[in-house]
């Protein structure tokens, strides 16, 4: 005991110093041993509270050390601002603490790399804690000979029992139930990583089942659509792509037998989605800033539309429609105004760096309810997730130490009770919006959910703050610029080849002829997780979008190269029309298209375009799945020799389809028309002969012809029965003749 007390007595006038001297840290080591806090109890005192802090030490020397003790220290005096408090917790902050309590000494000797815990205690009372705040407390570990090794700080809340004039703190979740997307054009899902994280234990199930454990925290669950689409896929045998896969053919899928996880999560959301309140994101949870400032708002719309529609089958829930979360809180007034004049949205979630104070010179107090003018005149309400707890809760995961779970549940209470402590007696609120990644495991996130319940919180839903209007604050607050484009959001280049690939499919669907209402949203829901916020930041996950994006487009390219015109390049004609068969093929399995077939003749080689007319061409034509159709081409005026002829398909708009073209020569030899023209001259060959024939008939029979007598009535013989071979006779042989010669010349010719 004596020993006890004579470390004290040395730590008196130092502790100044080592609060001063030791590293910027919330645990600091010196000379290779370290201290660290794991707990405090009860997590936030009360009048007359015994708190107990619990932790360890760590020998990180070569040599065994005994002697230690540790010593806590605290102070009667509450922090008076958030940056105060952070800053001691940080380790940065010089804040005055006294000893308290009576030091822990340790009975054991600690080996070298080894660890041993520790325990100490105060009185709230004795150390003057009585009023609502938050008050910080110190651990200092002493060795034997009274230096000191070492540091770890906490926070400390404190609740009166007076609490006259104090307004609850109003806090609101929005807890996110997101992951990256795994949708392709294909039937098969990118890959299977959703597996684990749906399964116990996983990131997934532990945000829902911390969600439905906790319903007094009346959580807002954000619910990305596109996962829950996979995983409703996933309820039945399934297919992903496997290590040879093709994207173009849809070739080397691994089937996977049916996810009892995806059906035991998928089951358990549709439970907490009818006594929840669910904001939806668009699916995939696409860039809503990138989209509109690169001028993507229809896409926008889609993503809006595809997510009510896929979100709407499979949980059959009501949905909050008028509420928006941008990505990260990420929005200015262009994305404000798209918001509101195409998606009718009234309140948005930003985060509180997007409408930080107007000014900084003297403090007023924060909340989290604000309103905005969009470009389209609309006042839109504005829901301000604090920056700092969302910055404090993304580290979380489920391999973090206890003492950095400690750390951070500690803080998360302290922050909240900070707030409500700097201006009591107004009604104010806080908006929490982890991460969209977010992934605590299933005890933080229970133990957050639990504090948020803490006597100075209200929990409530986001909407009952977005009907609330401004609030009692007054803080004066910047809008958001008019655009500003942020690092964070996906590049220009990205969405110039997520554009391209959007043109390809605009173009491919309108060939289709009643394509079936699945095979067209699956191929928007594509499209959608190609413009997912999932790929922002560049590395890794810009890459898994990009190589999205590349097998979307190849899909595409590959399904509309199987709808191709068919048949012979050289087209031979005897004169100068015909008619020309073509075929066009619809190589596609199980969709219908309807498409024109056009015709332009190509310039001849010296210039100019030669004169041949195609007709029976731009008809709107219907081949079913796996079918050829015949069709008929019709050309005149064919000059002799080769014309060009090029021939493409058009959807039912006129717009060319890519990769479409084909090329026709037509060969004219004319023979066709020289031919006629011998059978014309034949033809008045035989009309010339056959009039000097009468004409020599007639003259030698002019004068009984004239006379107008018959000669058998004058009493002259019939020539053909008297053998006269001047007349008649002549003419019946020589006749024959002449036609013989005619015939024999136009053969011949």
């Amino acid at each position: 005991m004596a020993r006890t007390w004579f470390a004290l007595a040395v730590i008196v006038p130092l502790i100044t110093i080592t609060t001063a001297s030791v590293t910027q840290s919330a645990h600091a080591s010196v000379g290779g041993m370290s201290l660290a806090i794991d707990s405090i109890s009860p997590a936030f005192a009360r009048p007359d509270s015994t708190v107990t802090v619990y932790g360890t030490i760590t020998n990180g020397t070569g040599s065994s050390l005994a002697g230690l003790s540790v010593q806590l220290y605290s102070s009667g005096t509450w922090f008076h601002t958030r940056d105060d408090m952070e800053s001691y917790a940080a380790g940065t902050g010089n804040t005055p603490v006294a000893p308290e309590g009576i030091p822990d000494a340790l009975s054991s000797t600690v080996r070298p790399g080894g660890t041993v815990s520790w325990h100490a205690s105060f009185n709230v009372a004795s150390a003057g804690i009585t009023e609502f705040g938050v008050y910080p407390i110190e651990a200092v570990l002493i060795s034997a000979d009274g230096g000191q090794h070492g540091f770890g700080r906490t926070l400390l809340p404190f609740w009166p029992d007076d609490t006259n004039g104090i307004s609850k703190l109003k806090i609101a979740w929005v807890w996110p139930l997101i992951d990256q997307p795994h949708r392709q054009a294909c039937a098969a899902l990118t890959s299977n990583d959703l597996t684990q994280s749906l399964a116990a234990g996983g990131r997934l199930d532990s945000l829902l089942t911390a969600a439905t454990q906790h319903p007094e925290a009346n959580l807002t669950l954000a619910v990305d659509p596109a996962l829950v689409g996979d995983a409703n896929t996933m309820t039945q045998r399934y297919q992903v792509a496997g290590p040879g896969w093709q994207p173009q053919s849809c070739f080397g899928a691994v089937g996977q037998p049916a996810s009892k996880a995806a059906r035991t999560w998928l089951t358990t959301l549709k439970t907490a989605t009818t006594n929840q309140q669910v904001v939806l994101t668009p699916y995939a949870n696409t860039d809503v800033a990138a989209l509109t400032h690169h001028g993507l708002n229809p896409e926008l719309k889609t993503a809006y539309r595809l997510g009510q529609e896929v979100a709407g089958q499979v949980l059959h829930s009501t949905f909050v429609e008028s509420m928006a979360l941008p990505p990260a809180g990420l929005a200015d007034q262009s994305v404000l105004t798209a918001l509101a004049t195409t998606e009718h949205v009234t309140s948005v979630v930003l985060s509180s760096g997007e409408m930080p104070p107007a000014s900084i010179a003297s403090f007023s107090p924060d909340d989290a309810v604000t309103s905005v003018g969009t470009g389209a005149g609309i006042r839109m309400n504005v829901l301000l997730a604090d920056d700092t707890l969302t910055n404090l809760l993304k580290p979380a995961n489920a391999g973090m130490s206890r003492a950095a779970q400690f750390t951070l549940e500690q803080q998360f209470l302290a922050e909240t009770a900070m707030i409500a402590s700097e201006a009591p007696g107004l009604s104010r609120s806080v908006v929490v919006s982890p991460p969209e990644t977010w992934g605590p495991s299933l005890a933080l996130a229970q133990t957050l959910l639990t504090y948020s319940s803490a006597p100075w919180l209200r929990p409530v839903a986001l909407s009952s703050l977005a009907g609330s209007h401004d609030s009692e604050s007054g803080l004066d607050r910047k809008s958001p610029p008019s655009t500003k484009f942020s690092s964070r959001e996906l590049s220009g280049a990205y969405l110039s080849q997520v554009s391209g690939v959007s043109d390809q499919l605009s173009t491919y669907k309108s060939m289709l002829d009643q394509a079936p209402t699945g095979y067209t949203m699956g191929l928007d829901e594509a499209l959608a997780a190609t413009e997912s916020s999932a790929w922002r930041g560049g590395g890794a996950a810009t890459a898994r979008g990009q190589a999205l994006t590349r097998g979307c487009g190849a899909y595409l390219s590959h399904a509309q190269s199987k709808v191709k015109i068919i048949g012979s390049s050289q087209i031979t004609m005897a004169g100068g029309s015909g008619v020309i068969p073509v075929s066009v093929q619809n190589g596609l399995e199980q969709q219908d298209v309807q498409v024109r077939l056009s015709a332009s003749v190509l310039p001849s080689a010296k210039g100019g375009a030669p004169p041949l007319m195609v007709s029976h061409v731009n008809e709107l034509i219907k081949i079913p799945a796996g079918q050829t159709v015949a069709l008929k081409i019709h050309v005149s005026s064919a000059p002799g020799g080769t014309t060009g002829i090029k021939l493409w398909l058009t959807n039912r708009g006129g717009v060319p389809l890519p990769n479409s073209e084909a090329s026709l020569t037509v060969n004219s030899t004319r023979y066709g028309q020289d031919i006629l023209i011998l059978i014309a001259g034949a033809i008045g060959l035989l009309v010339l002969t056959s009039l000097f024939r009468a004409l020599r008939r007639w003259l030698n029979g002019a004068g009984p012809a004239a006379a107008g007598t018959d000669p058998a009535a004058q009493g002259g013989a019939d020539p053909a029965s008297t053998g006269n071979v001047s007349g008649g006779a002549e003419d019946l042989t020589e006749a024959p003749d002449e036609l013989a010669d005619a015939r024999r010349w136009a053969d011949d010719t």
